[in-house]
């Protein structure tokens, strides 16, 4: 929506400045942003004497100097147009100013005054002083906003007070929202009450050192006289999502907090403010030093390097799925490497990166692709159904990044696995933003955090996502000799225990179908569908419209049955049949459904307001009917889901069949989503295969057990055993030319 003073703002300065070499307009749209405090800023510069050549969007430190210098505190003696631009800028801010008067009256005052005790300043000046100018023309808000925090945003204040006057310090945020800038601000904080030379903002040597020498705080501590030591580690704890007191004093309160953060980051539990707790909160990697239990690296482990890291202490050990195409590199795991690993007692948790170091890779379609590749990847290594694999974010992505391309790409490779019956689970291998996001999404089940890149914008301001997995801190060596090797120290919180085993091959997984096939497949399907005793009276679709549909799905159909390990005849026979029997009357208990859940919405939503009479209800009412490609009820897919999500095979939660809600939702998604109705289809099959007595999900079925499995998609009773004779027979056909397909490839 258009603000119409910050309109007038953008409209004055581009009036006022527009001519002057140098100046950016800004744009007249009534929206504050950045390209609007940018052009003020130039507006400025123009005023203070800078030249085109010198002026920038930066508010950097020659601007300070000079507003310091020549303007001192803005108040009501200020020249005209500086005092205009404050105005414009408090109108951007959100506060009062003053209809652009151009004289720093009381209403400009008054707003001055409200911003600065929102800063954080309480004496009650109503004056502007330089430092509170160059916050001004930024983005920066003082009040609390998307959900922020009040403690939070009383330690920003806190820090804005307490370090104004020091020549490091600038005025941070106070938006309830820990931030890279309040990050520098807290070590810069830490520095000066350490005494540390040449203070940067950085927890470099010299500060850890000083870390180091500090007893540790314990109950009991306290600030006195000038000295806020447990003050700061107090602002650490709450910039990290802890609630304690901001008093100064470490009470048992705090110590059972602190409790709580180690235990979480995986630190020894002191329940003190230790130099390794200090760190681990202020910092990304933490103390580097510490040794983990898990690792990664691209180095292949021949058994020599597998017994240094057992001998290390390393557990976990986080290798590659594939090599980059067209990439020298060869850091994808080696033939016969998984079976060194499990001998020396370690673990693998698998890794997936490509070229992924840029926000160009990250696309809907290189998701799609990419969860192809890790689906067969990870069934040619024989990792169990199920295991989590890290897709890698290897750069410092912006917040822009994540919401334009990455949540995207891993919303698609989500989709597909969907589909696929979670033949894999996602995890993130990224910054801490990047993971917290993603988890935050519902994209991702853990995370391998990149701390070890403390500098990135994801890590800094941004505490350890809750869903961490691994944490990788530090690039180390280990071994010696034959066993020597460079790794990526990682530390492991228990949230993901890698893979202790891969299944052994059982036979060639299916490919896609070759095309050159159709007209055969085509002839026999034909024939036998003519000389099979079953019901051909009014259908709707013919023979070959259902092998078409079928094989339209094929992509599908193949990622399906590589992700459960079984042959695709068994889900496309399914699809073929039902599909090809199907008569006048499915489509019209369809819309008897669709109906009768209209008029239940309706009704709904009149008890919510009862004016009026009710709806009517239709005539005939039915609320679940066999739908969609596969004629699945609703019932039937909410009890095959719910089965395998007690089986461990999909990850979610139980459906509740008694809620129409529910029933109406995942019927839309039966008779709506051709995807998510032959997704369900090996969901029913297994369910039935239990319950009928056949062990196992597998590429050998015997004849009898697919049969059995069939009879059973259908009910029970004399007809259902016709039906799975029926079927096996379409399966023997689809087999056929599945293992000649197999073969081309």
């Amino acid at each position: 929506m258009v603000d119409q003073w910050v309109l007038n703002a953008q409209q004055w300065v581009n009036s006022q400045y527009g001519a002057v070499p140098g100046y950016v307009p800004a744009p007249e749209n009534g929206k504050t942003g950045w390209p609007t405090m940018y052009s003020l800023t130039r507006a400025l510069q123009h005023e203070l004497g800078l030249s085109a050549s010198q002026m920038s969007d930066s508010f950097g430190p020659t601007t300070l100097a000079l507003v310091t210098s020549q303007l001192g505190n803005i108040g009501p003696a200020s020249p005209q147009n500086i005092v205009t631009i404050v105005q414009c800028g408090l109108y951007c801010k959100g506060y009062d100013g003053s209809d652009l008067s151009q004289v720093y009256d009381g209403r400009t005052a008054t707003s001055v005054g409200q911003m600065r005790q929102n800063m954080g300043f309480a004496d009650g000046v109503n004056s502007l002083a330089p430092k509170e100018f160059k916050a001004l023309l930024t983005m920066d808000a003082y009040v609390v906003v998307e959900n922020g925090s009040a403690a939070v945003r009383s330690v920003q204040q806190w820090l804005n007070r307490t370090y104004v006057s020091r020549s490091w310090a600038s005025i941070i945020p106070c938006d309830g929202h820990f931030s890279r800038d309040v990050q520098k601000m807290l070590v810069y904080a830490l520095q000066e009450e350490l005494a540390v030379a040449g203070a940067n903002g950085n927890l470099g040597p010299g500060t850890r050192g000083a870390l180091q020498q500090r007893a540790p705080l314990t109950v009991g501590s306290h600030d006195t006289g000038s000295s806020v030591f447990v003050r700061l580690f107090q602002a650490a704890m709450i910039f990290n999502g802890y609630q304690v007191a901001f008093d100064g004093a470490y009470s048992q309160d705090v110590a059972n907090q602190v409790t709580g953060f180690q235990e979480f980051v995986a630190l020894p539990v002191t329940s003190t403010g230790d130099y390794q707790t200090w760190a681990s909160l202020l910092v990304s990697n933490g103390d580097p030093n510490r040794r983990g239990t898990a690792c990664d690296t691209i180095a292949a482990i021949i058994p020599e390097r597998g017994a240094a890291l057992y001998q290390a202490g390393y557990r976990y050990i986080g290798r590659y799925l594939t090599n980059t195409p067209g990439g020298t590199l060869n850091k994808q795991i080696q033939p016969g490497e998984l079976d060194s690993l499990f001998a020396a007692g370690l673990r693998v948790f698998p890794i997936y990166e490509t070229n992924s170091t840029s926000v160009g890779y990250f696309t809907t379609d290189q998701g799609t692709s990419d969860a192809i590749t890790i689906l067969q990847a990870t069934r040619g290594y024989g990792f169990p159904h199920g295991t989590t694999v890290y897709c890698a974010v290897d750069y410092d992505a912006l917040d822009g990044d994540v919401v334009a391309a990455i949540i995207p790409y891993f919303q698609a490779i989500k989709r597909s696995v969907d589909y696929w019956g979670y033949p894999f689970r996602i995890g993130v291998y990224g910054p801490r933003n990047i993971c917290s996001r993603l988890s935050a999404a519902g994209l991702t089940a853990t995370s391998f955090v990149a701390d070890l890149s403390t500098g990135f914008s994801g890590n800094l301001g941004f505490p350890m996502p809750r869903n961490w997995a691994f944490d990788q801190i530090a690039t180390i060596s280990v071994g010696s000799g034959s066993g020597a090797l460079q790794i990526d120290n990682n530390i492991a919180s228990g949230r993901d225990f890698g893979q202790g085993s891969v299944n052994a091959p059982s036979g060639v997984p299916d490919t896609l179908f070759n095309a050159q096939y159709r007209g055969s497949l085509g002839v026999d399907m034909a024939e036998y569908c003519a000389d099979v005793p079953s019901n051909t009276t009014g259908l709707i679709h013919g023979v070959q419209d259902a092998i078409d549909v079928t094989l339209n799905y094929d992509t599908l159909i193949t990622h399906i049955a590589i992700s459960y390990g079984i042959r695709k005849a068994l889900v496309q026979a399914e699809v073929f049949w039902e599909y090809w029997k199907q008569t006048p009357a499915d489509p019209l208990a369809d819309v008897v459904v669709e109906s009768t859940y209209a008029w239940m919405v309706a009704e709904e939503e009149w008890e919510k307001e009862p004016i009026g009479e009710p709806p009517t209800p239709p005539l005939v009412t039915d609320e679940d009917a066999s739908t969609g490609i596969a004629q699945i009820f609703a019932a039937t897919a909410i009890r095959a889901r719910n089965w395998a999500v007690a089986q461990g095979l999909i990850p979610g939660g139980q459906l509740d069949a008694g809620d129409w809600h529910v029933v109406w939702s995942v019927w839309q998604s039966l008779h709506d989503d051709g995807m998510y109705n032959i997704g369900t289809v090996p969901l029913v099959l297994f369910e039935g295969a239990a319950e009928v007595g056949v062990s196992g999900i597998r590429l050998d079925y015997t004849i009898d057990e697919r049969q059995r499995i069939f009879a059973r998609y259908n009910g029970t009773g004399p007809d259902a055993a016709s039906y799975g004779e029926q079927l096996d027979g379409v399966y023997g056909i689809f087999e056929r030319y599945n293992a000649l397909s197999r073969q081309v490839v």
